[in-house]
């Protein structure tokens, strides 16, 4: 197999590296064996993961490959025509408080989880979301992070074969707690929004761990942090427009890694642009 292999992303809590493999000219199959348990997702192409001896499994962009520490594997092709995948490669000790509290596990070892599984519908637009964050010139790295835990849940639940383990550890903790975590992480966003926020730092914050916090601010807001981060900035962005003119230092001043960021944030949320939502209010 001929593999090119690039890191697209790094963080305090994972690493992401984008890959494109193709036959290699003699057509021979080399056994691989990973050091760490990292998450497959395919994103162009068809390939077969081969676990043994006539024990193979067909992936293409619709399924998730949960490749664990020490188990050996090999990779051919259908009709030669390779695959591109994106790998994540999240903390050791976070990949396995995350697998603890999502579904009772510590690690991909377990029989309750499937070495593979085929991704729901929400699971497969995150991956293409998150793939489409990695390609732009200036990476949003809170809304990577967020929606790479999202892939990594969804992936995990869908492998489980029992149901059972998901239940008890989602109720793990008291509802109670879960808002005093939620409420945390708001109140640091609302005192200093312009900051370039990670899951990490949020959720050392609210002492829980990055998995939990992405999981159950969506549950309990409505909208991922990332979303929340940006729907604060915008709101001290549109204060600063009542004494400012120069949208590219609002943008700057509020956090947006650009003015093209702030532009098309703005006219996410509120359906104009900031010109345009000026030229609005100069009317009133």
């Amino acid at each position: 197999m001929l593999l090119d292999l690039k890191t697209v992303f790094q963080s305090e809590l994972l690493s992401i590296r984008h890959g494109i493999a193709r036959p290699s000219p003699d057509g021979a199959r080399s056994v691989d064996c990973e050091t760490a348990d990292l998450v497959l997702l395919p994103i162009k192409g068809v390939f077969a993961k081969h676990d043994g001896p006539r024990q193979h499994f067909i992936a293409n962009p619709s399924h998730a490959i949960l490749l664990g520490t020490g188990q050996p594997y090999s990779i051919s092709f259908v009709d030669d025509i390779g695959d591109e995948s994106l790998v994540l490669d999240f903390a050791p000790a976070v990949l396995a408080k995350m697998l603890t509290e999502t579904v009772a596990m510590q690690d991909f070892s377990s029989s309750s989880l499937a070495a593979h599984c085929l991704l729901s519908p929400a699971s497969v637009l995150n991956r293409e979301l998150l793939w489409r964050h990695l390609r732009q010139a200036v990476v949003d790295r809170l809304a990577v992070e967020e929606i790479s835990v999202a892939v990594l849940t969804g992936s995990v639940q869908a492998a489980c074969v029992d149901g059972r383990m998901q239940d008890r550890a989602r109720h793990s903790l008291t509802m109670a707690r879960r808002r005093q975590q939620v409420e945390a992480v708001k109140e640091l966003v609302s005192l200093h929004p312009g900051h370039e926020w990670t899951l990490t730092s949020l959720a050392q914050h609210a002492n829980t761990s990055p998995f939990h916090l992405a999981r159950v601010f969506r549950e309990e807001v409505g909208v991922p942090v990332h979303r929340y981060v940006i729907r604060r900035r915008l709101g001290k962005a549109l204060e600063a427009m009542q004494a400012s003119t120069d949208l590219t230092a609002i943008a700057h001043e509020t956090g947006f890694v650009s003015h093209s960021h702030f532009t098309s944030s703005f006219k996410s949320v509120f359906g104009v642009t900031p010109s345009q939502s000026r030229q609005r209010l100069a009317v009133y």
